[in-house]
């Protein structure tokens, strides 16, 4: 009997532990919930090739990844000197790393 005990106890946890997560997938990082944002294409700031002029500007080479994001801002993946780098372009215009 103790045995059985000891076995259902850790199933159990085991069993009932991802249960928050499947309760709210809304909160989950990377969920629609969480992509879901409004984007307004006549915003201010510069446009997708604006925003990749900008990147290449600044020294950095082979962008991949360019995508608008909900902070307005243009967000990217390039080189650096070789090493792979998140940058951003602000609505402003300047050219940051992440």
């Amino acid at each position: 009997m103790k045995l059985r005990l000891n076995l259902l106890l850790p199933a159990f946890l085991i069993a009932t532990a991802g249960l928050e997560v499947v309760a709210a997938p809304d909160v989950l990082p990377g969920s629609r919930a969480d992509q879901a944002c409004q984007i307004d294409e006549r915003s201010e700031g510069p446009t997708r090739i604006e925003a990749e002029q900008r990147i290449l500007a600044e020294g950095y080479t082979e962008i991949s990844r360019l995508a608008k994001g909900c902070d307005d801002a243009w967000h990217a993946l390039a080189l650096a000197e070789g090493d792979p780098v998140n940058v951003l372009v602000t609505p402003e215009g300047a050219v940051l790393t992440e």
